[in-house]
């Protein structure tokens, strides 16, 4: 096995475990705030991860629900705060760590998602093996470490969110459980839309619009509060913080994935702030400069590759010193590794 194979493996096992370790200690926040951003649009904020809502006189239309335990929290803050219930939860995307806890809203709201969201939310056939998993939960799958054909509680460590795999509530993974991913606490969308989507309540706007086929997901929605002048996006665009990790190169879209932040970019352009999934609130000033640095990015790993460097040498010498303020600085390497494999990868 090659060092670019093993290096690929590993990373992609540490992401997964990461991811859930910062997810998993979301159930145990004390970080959490409401603020005001424009007009009737407030942010939340749960640790790390953030969502936004729009408060009406008929209701409020809140994004992302993040977890349960946050969720339940909100929603007492909300009653107390503006007493009017929540009427719509609309989603960013199907991921876990923001879609999850939707259920605690479901007495009084509907929830609107993209078309491909209840695809990501599909199980797979009963038949499916955990050697079949590839992805991001591929490192789950191995975690079958007496080759039974399912992942035992016993055999998960700690930052793995087993319940949130687990949909039958059986104590073990199988291998559709692991294939779908962790996402049995994400409720489904009960409207859905394929290209735009405009929610009215209490004179105001709420417009979805799908980002289109790109890395992080296939059922992203730029979530936009016109009449405020607040665009919600999540993942696929941050502020001060380098792309996470890897960058989600396995999953081959990184055309679209830099359309989707041009097109945020223009769309950006027009209103007051941007807030995203995790990270400040920000204008369209931050979404350029998310936009520049994978610009200048692109540039340097081309330009190894003009010389023939090696993807070891490349890593060494991109040093991307400018951004050594920004959140994530030591992810520059793995970032290089993204790029490489956008770069030479065959389509």
């Amino acid at each position: 096995m090659g060092s670019s194979t093993t290096t690929r493996i590993l990373v992609g096992v540490a992401a997964v475990l990461i991811m859930a370790s910062e997810a998993v200690g979301q159930e145990a926040a004390s970080r959490r705030s409401i603020e005001p951003v424009s007009g009737g649009v407030y942010t939340a904020t749960n640790n790390n991860h953030r969502t936004v809502f729009l408060v009406t006189s008929e209701g409020i239309v809140l994004a992302d629900p993040i977890n349960a335990d946050f969720s339940r929290w909100l929603k007492g803050e909300l009653a107390a705060r503006f007493k009017v219930p929540v009427r719509y939860v609309v989603y960013s995307h199907h991921h876990w760590d923001h879609a999850s806890g939707g259920d605690v809203f479901a007495d009084t709201a509907r929830f609107v998602g993209h078309a491909n969201m209840l695809t990501h939310l599909a199980m797979p056939p009963p038949s499916t093996k955990l050697t079949q998993v590839v992805g991001d939960f591929a490192p789950v799958a191995k975690l079958d470490a007496n080759g039974n054909g399912v992942v035992e509680r016993a055999e998960a460590p700690a930052n793995v969110p087993f319940d949130a795999y687990d949909a039958n509530r059986d104590g073990v993974l199988s291998g559709a459980e692991v294939m779908r991913g962790p996402v049995s606490f994400v409720r489904p969308p009960d409207v859905t839309y394929k290209d735009k989507h405009q929610i009215r309540l209490g004179g105001k706007r709420v417009e979805l619009s799908w980002v289109g086929e790109m890395n992080h997901s296939m059922d992203s929605s730029l979530i936009t509060f016109p009449d405020d002048g607040v665009l919600f996006l999540v993942d696929f665009v941050s502020f001060r913080r380098l792309p996470n990790r890897e960058m989600d190169y396995e999953l081959g879209h990184y055309k679209g994935w830099r359309t989707a932040i041009r097109n945020a970019e223009k769309l950006a352009a027009g209103l007051k702030f941007v807030v995203p999934g995790h990270g400040p609130v920000g204008t369209v000033k931050d979404v350029t400069a998310w936009r520049v640095y994978f610009d200048k990015l692109q540039d340097a790993v081309a330009a190894g590759l003009a010389k023939g460097q090696t993807l070891e040498q490349m890593q060494q010498n991109i040093k991307m010193s400018e951004y050594s303020q920004w959140e994530g600085f030591d992810w520059v390497p793995l970032n290089v590794l993204a790029m490489y494999h956008f770069l030479t990868d065959t389509p």
